[in-house]
């Protein structure tokens, strides 16, 4: 009888591995591997260990030795993959994919095109928006610190945000702030909205709007509502969640180029799926952190090496 193969994805700080199928395949286990893991096998055992941790046996199959070598592969490939990952993102340049997307010249946003009267932006507030990772002049290691990395996330969220182009403002007024990449298509972006709501009683709450999962159907219905003025964006994305939506309206060409750039920067930063919460130092929110308003504030108030090691 063949192994049947596993197949594991990081997403933020959560692994998951499933069996047979990586989307439908039954899930296997989840759980955060922390900062710097180990996997090793021990008699046909697939075993865990961290620091100050006790050792973890992820799998076992007395009948079957392969199958844990198969899934200690598979672990390891995905933590290449995210090592990578890292690595290309601080290499994407900013200037070369916003200019593409955005086509700014120098005599401003869009001067080939009419601009729509929908969006009452200043048009030099679109030149510099830092959606989108800088490039490092030196290439580092693979177990460089993320800190840095995580920093210049937080900063170019932030400073996207604050543009009014990207992104859906669902609540404001509050000293912290959550940046959530969501594509309204996608069934857990569905159900985190009303946690969403809750949540933004106490953070500010950003909506990076991207077509991971519905791709031009998400398009049809993200780009009217980036099309209008910021103060009118919350009510039509919650429109998009009824059932069924409302008929979308007319697209313009702002709209297009925020979604083209909003897409490029979920690759660019290497997220793998939807929702992917951010909070505003850089770091990956897991979903765990969202039970309750107690465990949100111990996460966003913990020092950096306390979130790593979540």
């Amino acid at each position: 009888m063949h192994s049947k193969p596993f197949f594991t994805h990081l997403i933020g700080n959560l692994m998951t591995t499933r069996i047979d199928d990586a989307d439908r395949g039954s899930v296997l286990f989840t759980f955060s591997p922390g900062k710097e893991p180990h996997f090793f096998i021990r008699q046909n055992s697939l075993i865990f260990r961290q620091k100050h941790q006790k050792d973890l046996v992820l799998f076992s199959d007395s009948e079957s030795p392969d199958k844990a070598q198969h899934l200690l592969n598979a672990l390891t490939e995905a933590l290449v993959r995210r090592q990578k990952t890292k690595s290309l993102r601080r290499n994407v340049f900013f200037g070369l994919g916003l200019l593409a997307l955005l086509a700014i010249g120098s005599h401003g946003l869009l001067s080939e095109t009419h601009t729509t009267t929908h969006v009452p932006l200043d048009r030099a507030d679109a030149t510099s928006a830092p959606l989108l990772p800088e490039e490092h002049a030196t290439e580092k290691g693979l177990m460089q610190d993320p800190s840095p990395a995580l920093t210049t996330l937080a900063h170019n969220l932030r400073d996207a945000a604050q543009r009014k182009i990207f992104t859906v403002p669902l609540t404001t007024g509050h000293s912290r702030t959550i940046y959530v990449f969501s594509d309204p298509l996608c069934p857990h972006c569905r159900d985190l909205e009303p946690t969403l709501e809750a949540i933004g009683k106490k953070v500010n709450i950003e909506i990076f709007p991207v077509s991971l999962i519905g791709k031009k159907t998400t398009a049809d219905q993200v780009i009217p509502v980036l099309c209008a003025s910021p103060e009118h964006r919350k009510a039509l994305w919650h429109s998009l969640f009824d059932d069924p939506p409302l008929t979308p309206s007319a697209s313009c060409d702002i709209g297009e180029k925020a979604l083209a750039v909003n897409d490029k920067a979920f690759s660019a930063y290497g997220f793998r799926g939807t929702p992917q919460l951010i909070s505003d130092d850089g770091q990956p929110i897991p979903f765990s952190a969202l039970k309750n308003e107690d465990t949100l504030s111990s996460f966003m108030n913990a020092e950096p090496q306390e979130k790593k090691d979540e």
